[in-house]
């Protein structure tokens, strides 16, 4: 994780921490991420999070954590 961006780790921390505290499989909405990290470009950070292959992309749902149940 050497190679993320200070804010995309601190989004990949959150997001996997909100997750557990919200029973959300792992799973975050578009609408969700602003709660899971305050920041001026949450999707950007979820971007970077696909290309680092740490987040899935869903369509139309929003992401997933990868490899998130194991």
């Amino acid at each position: 994780m050497r190679f993320l961006s200070d804010e995309a780790f601190r989004l990949y921390v959150s997001a996997v921490c909100w997750s557990a505290e919200n029973l959300a499989d792992g799973v975050i909405t578009p609408g969700e991420l602003r709660h899971v990290v305050d920041t001026r470009a949450p999707r950007r950070l979820a971007e970077e999070l696909v290309a680092a292959k740490l987040f899935e992309e869903l369509p139309g749902v929003g992401w997933r954590i990868h490899d998130y149940h194991d």
